[in-house]
């Protein structure tokens, strides 16, 4: 009897042995790191910073990022992970979709920026178009800041005075920065304008005001009279592009006309 009750005793202690030895083992091994969310690394981008992909839904114009979406590295946009369908009658594109990525300044804040950027006479590239037939030329403007509007003066005859004066839609980019032939710091900043354009003759008594505020370099005013047309730009939208923001805050800050605040549409 008393063999039978050792043996029971040395099977049970056996037992034991193996179950403490796990528990030991269990309280001794590190927690496990989440796993690493796997993905193809495509390297540096025009920021130097390494980008990930990872495939996404197919997004449309219309789709907005949610709060859930998954981090990831400055400088990446939408269609490096997303197949997109960015149709030309909408309001949305990739650069609306890269400014929704990150937080937008106020209205009046992003304006302040447009104003430090162009302080005086500006060296701009304008688009017109005529019969489906765009036509870009290079012209200076000046931004009249109470107006939000600019002023730009143009040798009479020119091609563009007489695209604008039978089709006013205007697009017009001013930009600033770093090449990859010149060198120096890698920033870029930049405003793209689309906006409507109105032919202002010298003989409008506006023209006048409007020539002293354009503040002339290469003719007096008199011979301005006899020799430009004024042609004055009211952007409807306009895209600042600044890398020099900050993180978190988006690099294509978008300012519309008439709106207040911060916009997130």
């Amino acid at each position: 009897m008393r063999k039978r009750q050792s043996l029971l005793i040395g099977i049970a202690a056996a037992a034991v042995v193996p179950l403490v030895l796990s528990t030991a083992l269990q309280a001794a091994e590190p927690t496990k790191a989440p796993k690493a969310v796997e993905g193809l690394n495509v390297g540096g981008g025009e920021r130097g910073i390494e980008a990930v992909i990872i495939p996404g839904p197919p997004l449309t114009a219309n789709d907005f990022m949610s709060k859930e979406h998954r981090t990831f590295p400055k400088g990446m946009v939408c269609v490096e992970c997303h197949n997109v369908d960015y149709t030309i009658d909408t309001v949305a594109s990739a650069t609306r979709q890269i400014a929704r990525s990150s937080a937008q300044l106020s209205q009046e804040q992003i304006w302040a920026k447009i104003v430090e950027f162009l302080p005086g006479r500006e060296r701009f590239a304008l688009t017109t178009a005529l019969d489906n037939k765009p036509l870009a030329t290079t012209v200076d403007m000046v931004l009249d800041k109470d107006e939000k509007v600019l002023y730009v003066v143009s040798e009479v005859g020119t091609e563009k005075l007489l695209q604008l004066r039978k089709n006013p839609n205007i697009s017009a980019v001013h930009f600033a920065g770093w090449s990859l032939a010149a060198g120096g710091p890698a920033l870029w900043r930049s405003t793209q304008i689309n906006g409507t354009a109105e032919v202002i003759p010298s003989t409008d008594p506006r023209f006048g005001v409007a020539i002293e505020k354009y503040n002339l370099v290469r003719v007096t005013k008199e011979r301005a009279y006899r020799r430009f047309d004024l042609i004055r730009i009211q952007p409807e939208q306009i895209y600042y592009f600044d890398t020099t923001l900050g993180e978190g805050i988006a690099i294509y800050q978008r300012w519309v006309r008439g709106r207040t605040g911060v916009i997130a549409d």
